[in-house]
């Protein structure tokens, strides 16, 4: 744009010299449509570049770590009129390694519905977001810019490659076994019988000793005493180092879960020092739970969560299993 203005100031001032010198009607009508020219040519594309907007895109909203994901720059014209000329400065950044990338991209001729496509492959985990930082569009001349109203960023999820553990043995607990002496086992699982109370499932019913009693009893399984198993991990460290610590996280959890056995997730918050944690009882939960862990910042340097002592809100024993991205894993009881 700085160089169309140079090439019109230039030319703007030839015109006027030739007036000034009086060289013939010529001039005159050169100088003239010098001075009217961007001002029709504004007037000309100036619906639109009020009408244009942006939108973000991405091609699939979650990935794996290596694996590439397409972004998409659309601009749409409501007044469905070309554009000359529109320039674009976009910013991909990773939340979790605090990694930037910028770029600049200028669109020329911009039709009426425009989808510029590019593609990037995901070095790191991580909450990756591409933001648009500023976007301008200019009449047919290039001229005159007027900024466009920025669209909302669009979010990728780098998630780990799950490195899987294989079973794990769980210590059952002295309170695992569930109580019989008042239990009546039901299909293979131990249940309280106790009276209906309103707010009860119909699925709970025990129909057969309801018609013994003549009133509605109701099956309730007693609580699960066996310790709760705790996933740690320290949220800092090289990018590889953490790299192969979610990893290891992701297969543990969905190791548990394939056990059938909730869990939570910890760590310290690495700038705060605030513990986070998260109850897994499905890949739901942990899908939220990873992204809080790849939306915090990793540096190279924190606080262990190694050296605050555990304990569980609901009570009862826990077993921690702390998870590493040091090449030979450590686990804790």
């Amino acid at each position: 744009m700085l160089r169309r203005r140079i090439v019109y100031a230039l030319a703007l001032l030839l015109a006027l010299l030739g007036q000034m010198l009086d060289v013939g009607y010529l001039f005159h009508f050169i100088f003239f449509a010098a001075l009217a020219l961007p001002l029709l040519g504004l007037l000309v594309s100036l619906p639109a570049m009020l009408g244009c907007r942006g939108e973000l895109e991405v091609s699939a909203p979650r990935i794996r770590r290596g694996e590439s994901a397409s972004w998409s720059l659309s601009l749409t014209n409501r007044f469905r009129l070309p554009l000359a000329r529109a320039s674009c400065r976009l910013c991909l950044a990773n939340r979790l390694t605090g990694q930037a990338h910028r770029e600049k991209i200028l669109l020329r001729s911009v039709a009426p519905e425009e989808k510029r496509r590019w593609t990037m492959e995901a070095d790191h985990c991580g909450m990756m977001e591409l933001r648009v930082e500023r976007l301008w569009v200019c009449d047919c001349l290039g001229l005159f810019a007027l900024p466009v109203r920025r669209p909302g960023p669009a979010v990728l999820m780098a998630a780990p490659v799950p490195e899987h553990p294989g079973p794990i043995e769980l210590p059952e607990g002295a309170g695992a076994a569930i109580p019989q002496p008042k239990g009546r086992t039901i299909f293979g699982e131990t249940y309280e019988l106790r009276p209906y109370r309103e707010g009860d499932s119909l699925r709970m019913i025990h129909w057969k000793m309801t018609a013994k009693r003549d009133e509605l009893v109701t099956r309730e399984p007693p609580e699960d005493t066996r310790p709760l198993p705790v996933l740690t991990f320290d949220h800092f460290g090289l990018l590889a180092e953490v790299d192969r610590t979610l990893d290891r996280l992701e297969g543990t959890s969905m190791a548990l879960l394939d056990q059938e056995r909730p869990h939570e997730v910890r760590w310290l918050h690495p700038e705060t020092g605030a513990a986070r944690s998260f109850r897994i009882g499905g890949e739901r939960d942990w899908t939220a739970c990873l992204a809080a862990i790849l939306s915090d910042p990793a540096p190279m340097r924190g606080r262990s969560i190694l050296e605050q002592s555990l304990s569980w809100e609901a009570g009862g024993a826990i077993y921690q299993i702390h998870v590493t991205g040091k090449e030979v894993p450590h686990e804790e009881a």
